[in-house]
């Protein structure tokens, strides 16, 4: 079985995405020290919003952080992709090192919403 980048991507897209805590950031350094809005978050990786993004291909430490704090976890990101956003910032896809268990995405994540009695399920 040979394997495309197009069957790549799509595995890739197939992981579940999580919406992150509000205020969580990733930031990147020493090579381009920024930070980044985390936008979503899978096993695998995350989009964030970057008003000067690193260019794709870029290969990066970076750190994860819960309401900004300075304390966080660490990560490698390979930048997957770059787009501009109508606004003027850039929503940067980038895939990290080694995928994140359940135990790492935990502090990241928005709780819950709570069940709405008046919508069925």
């Amino acid at each position: 079985m040979t394997t495309t980048a197009a069957t790549t991507a799509a595995e890739r897209r197939a992981a579940p995405r999580f919406q992150p805590a509000l205020g969580t950031v990733c930031r990147l350094g020493p090579a381009w020290p920024r930070v980044g809005l985390v936008w979503n978050l899978s096993r695998t990786g995350l989009s964030m919003l970057f008003g000067d993004p690193p260019p794709a291909g870029a290969e990066l430490s970076a750190v994860l952080a819960a309401d900004g704090g300075e304390a966080g976890l660490p990560v490698t990101l390979r930048v997957v992709h770059v787009r501009e956003a109508a606004t003027g910032d850039y929503l940067l896809g980038a895939r990290f090192g080694q995928p994140l268990t359940d135990a790492d995405l935990a502090p990241f994540l928005a709780p819950p919403a709570p069940a709405r009695p008046d919508v069925p399920r």
